[in-house]
């Protein structure tokens, strides 16, 4: 006979078995998978994922937008999603044929595409880019109900050719500035040392208005298979609230912006910049910089990144306007006194541009003949200390892009903007022939784009000093405004130089397009002033120019400041300077007229 005390034993070795089995079962799939290597793998979250793809859509981060409300940044653009899923769940024949002339391709070139997807993706053009849809194909190929193909809204940061790319600057890693600068929210896990901030232009100095809550991203649920599921099909996450992201209301005016771009293209001014100030304001209304650049494709090495309206450069015969303001100011020359010009000042091996001289000229007229033999003869009656002392009244030899205290702590709108030189450290200032070729704004002289068109403001202005702005406003979400900037003064009026010698200035400036260096301009459409500048300079060891014109627009109505650089061009050519102040009017002229 059996002992029934040994079967129940064994039966009850076997069902512990059993339940120790099920148990050690339960506890890896479910209690224990959400920590069950040393590694601290969440199975269950890892089990989700791996039927979960998902994309960026936005990346959640600020905007920037022109004074029109246009914006400069974050174009939105509807495109197709594709899926990666196994072959024969892609939708049928008939879907797909529809689908290539939605997309304008064929079968061919589809079937390469899918085939290589492990991840989901954008449909593509031909540079590469994301397709975008028409308001239409986008409601066609959602009628397609394709198991495979989402329509998708994106947010391309930074679209083809955007307008004042070296400006607004662009977005990288910058693991050393995120430790030094933003150490507090690298410790609050705001930040990641990987995570993206603006690296340069208004993306640098705007980043603590700009930064992202979080992605806006879309996934797509598939079993292991690659099989789409049922009723989960795509889910979008986004970490926007009613406030954020934030906007940047810039001063700029696109449509200007765009226009001088392309005509700095066309004329071939490859290398220098014009700043377009409104006359009343000193608001920027466009600043435009070459060599241009790719912010989505950056290579630091060739330098294009970088605002050539922000660094300084030698000025030429511009600067002339600072000696002539110095000899008015200081009552060194008598009215009417003339000044003989046989083309040579007889030492220094000082020359006039123009070889057979200009003969007896008044200080008046050598401003508009922009004679280098007067100007160097009146710089003998002024000392350095005084002709320092009448740059900075005008504004140069320091920044003068918006800067002030916002949230406690003193902030410049311009990233890196250059200050200007007068004379560099160790010259000997007072040595006559330094003061030969600083007259003529030579040897150490260094001026911004953006302070040769400030400097106009100022004049206009009767030699008060305006701060000029590229922003006027942070606002939120939903419009209200967060954050402003307010017009700045950076000198004032009784600080500065004589109205009366700002008034005589404009005039010489009518001058220089009447009968002196700008008679180019008549030809223009709105009538013109300024002033020209030649400066030598050398480029990959050759001798080249920084071609100069600086002036406003209309002469008789002033609206406009407006600076043209063209830098390092090869001596002897053709003044592109002038050329490309004559074609911005004339585009700000017809724009005037258009409107009236």
């Amino acid at each position: 006979m059996v002992d029934r005390r040994r079967v129940f034993l064994a039966l009850m070795v076997l069902t512990g078995g059993f339940i120790g089995i099920a148990g050690r079962l339960f506890w890896i799939q479910v209690a224990a998978a959400r920590d069950f290597t040393e590694r601290g793998v969440d199975l269950v979250r890892n089990s989700v994922l791996q039927r979960q793809r998902g994309l960026v859509l936005d990346s959640g981060r600020g905007r920037f937008v022109d004074r029109y409300g246009e914006a400069l940044t974050g174009e939105v653009r509807k495109g197709a999603l594709v899926f990666p899923v196994r072959s024969g769940y892609d939708g049928g024949t008939e879907q797909k044929r529809k689908l290539f002339q939605l997309l304008h391709t064929d079968e061919v070139r589809w079937r390469a595409f899918v085939a290589g997807l492990k991840e989901p993706a954008w449909w593509s053009d031909e540079r590469g880019e994301p397709a975008a849809l028409t308001a239409s194909e986008a409601a066609m190929l959602d009628e397609l109900q394709l198991p495979n193909v989402r329509v998708a809204e994106l947010t391309i940061r930074y679209p083809e050719r955007m307008p004042a790319s070296q400006l607004i600057g662009y977005v990288g890693r910058n693991p050393e500035r995120i430790e030094t600068v933003f150490r507090d929210q690298l410790e609050r896990g705001q930040l990641h040392l990987d995570s993206e901030i603006g690296v340069s232009g208004l993306e640098k100095t705007f980043e603590p208005w700009l930064r992202s809550l979080g992605p806006t991203t879309i996934s797509y649920f598939m079993d292991a298979g690659r099989r789409p599921l049922p009723g989960l099909d795509t889910r979008t996450v986004s970490a926007e609230t009613a406030y954020y992201p934030l906007t940047v209301h810039t001063t700029l005016d696109a449509g200007l912006q765009r226009a001088i771009e392309q005509r700095m293209d066309k004329l071939g001014v490859s290398d220098g910049a014009v700043v377009v100030l409104d006359a009343a304001t000193a608001d920027v209304l466009a600043m435009a910089s070459r060599p241009g650049y790719d912010p989505n494709d950056i290579d630091l090495g060739a330098g294009g990144w970088a605002n050539r309206a922000l660094a300084p450069t030698e000025p030429g015969s511009i600067f002339k306007t600072v000696i002539a303001a110095a000899a008015l100011e200081k009552g060194v020359v008598r009215p009417n006194e003339t000044f003989e010009c046989a083309g040579e000042l007889g030492k220094y091996g000082f020359r006039c541009w123009y070889k057979p001289g200009h003969g007896a000229l008044t200080l008046e007229q050598a401003f508009a003949e922009s004679c280098n033999i007067t100007f160097a003869k009146v710089m003998m009656r002024l000392t350095a200390d005084e002709v320092e002392a009448t740059a900075r009244k005008l504004g140069f030899l320091a920044p003068v892009g918006w800067h002030g205290r916002v949230r406690g702590s003193e902030w410049s709108q311009l990233d890196g903007e250059g200050k200007g030189q007068l004379f560099a450290a160790g010259t000997p200032r007072n040595d006559e022939g330094v003061l030969m070729q600083t007259a003529i704004g030579q040897r150490d002289v260094r001026v911004t784009p953006l302070q040769a068109a400030n400097l106009v403001v100022t004049l206009l202005h009767g030699g008060e000093v305006l701060e000029p702005r590229v922003a006027t406003k942070v606002a939120l979400k939903d419009g209200k405004e967060l954050e402003t900037f307010p017009e700045r003064k950076l000198i004032m009026q009784e600080d500065g130089i004589s109205a009366a010698t700002a008034r005589k200035l404009l005039t010489w400036m009518r001058e220089v397009v009447a009968y002196g260096t700008g008679t180019s301009l008549q030809q223009a459409i709105w009538p013109l002033a300024g002033k020209s500048g030649t400066a030598q300079v050398k480029a990959g060891g050759m001798p080249a120019d920084n071609e100069w014109f600086i002036g406003y627009a209309p002469a008789d109505k002033p609206k406009y400041a407006i600076a043209v650089l063209a830098a390092n061009v090869p001596s002897g050519s053709a003044n592109r300077a002038l050329t490309l102040y004559k074609s911005v009017a004339d585009f700000m002229a017809a724009g005037a007229g258009a409107k009236s």
